[in-house]
């Protein structure tokens, strides 16, 4: 699948997941965001998933756990990454650190 074809997709369904988000929150809270605000939160949230799953495997103790642990590391790091180049490619710029 040619590269630029993947970006268009990525930001069609970035599009339709900040439009169905919008739509919640001007029924629950009377607001709506706009793109830029949307994917800043949705960083925000990443990485705030991101240091807790980090977090939670410095205190497991359970050997079940270890695995589904890092697996949640692995997941909130990959969908950090992903909001973070979504948001450098939107020229989007804040610091997230």
């Amino acid at each position: 699948m040619p590269r630029q074809f993947k970006q268009e997709k990525k930001k069609e369904e970035n599009k339709f997941l900040n439009s169905l988000t919008n739509i919640y929150e001007k029924f629950v809270y009377g607001e709506v965001k706009s793109e830029d605000e949307q994917i800043l939160e949705n960083l925000r949230m990443a990485h705030e998933d991101w240091k807790n799953a980090e977090k939670f495997f410095e205190n497991v103790t359970d050997p079940d756990l270890i695995d589904h642990a890092i697996y949640r590391i692995e997941a909130a790091k990959t969908r950090y990454t992903y909001l973070l180049k979504l948001a450098k490619e939107m020229n989007i710029h804040e610091d997230f650190h």
